[in-house]
């Protein structure tokens, strides 16, 4: 496994995502075990009423979702963005997108995490203390990864060596370069 090089120094921002998708984690992994050892959900106090506006019939898909992606997810992403390994295809990711695989990991699953309280919030009646709070969890982790020291250090460079985030100046810088060219290339 090959790490992409990259500041040591990690900014506040990768310790308050790690932070986020910790809690997320937990949350997941204390949620999922318990819809999968009890469908119901009576034992977190789950109704099965709930699910009547949705495809699933009891806790078990949900339970599963929340173990797979929010407490495995998030942990996978924790490592990430604190150690930022890159095998393999996830390093042909990273240089697609510019981005170490973990910052846009970050966002996936904040937005997912928003769109999932969402739905909750629209298919269910009663409403849950944790609603808000995760749904205010999932915002902050899309939105601090729009914070510049975390955009920076989670930045692959170019394989040109051009910092990704002056991909734009980089952008006008050579197209009036090509510009000029023409105008000097034209007959007087």
């Amino acid at each position: 496994m090959m790490r992409t090089r990259r500041p040591t120094r990690r900014p506040a921002a990768v310790w308050l995502e790690v932070g986020l998708l910790a809690f997320l984690g937990v949350g997941g992994l204390v949620g999922g075990v318990a819809f999968v050892i009890d469908p119901t959900g009576s034992a977190i106090g789950a109704k099965l009423a709930w699910l009547q506006k949705t495809p699933v019939s009891d806790f078990l898909l949900p339970g599963l979702f929340l173990l797979v992606v929010y407490a495995v997810g998030s942990m996978v992403l924790i490592v990430g963005l604190l150690w930022r390994p890159a095998p393999g295809v996830l390093r042909r990711i990273d240089a697609t997108l510019h981005h170490h695989w973990a910052w846009v990991g970050t966002i996936a699953m904040g937005a997912t995490l928003v769109a999932w309280i969402v739905y909750e919030l629209t298919a269910f009646s009663e409403r849950m203390v944790l609603q808000p709070v995760l749904l205010l969890v999932g915002a902050a982790m899309v939105a601090i990864c729009a914070v510049p020291s975390i955009r920076r250090y989670c930045a692959i460079p170019s394989p040109n060596g051009g910092d990704p985030s002056c991909r734009r100046h980089s952008f006008v810088q050579q197209h009036r370069s090509t510009r000029a060219q023409r105008h000097r290339s034209r007959p007087p």
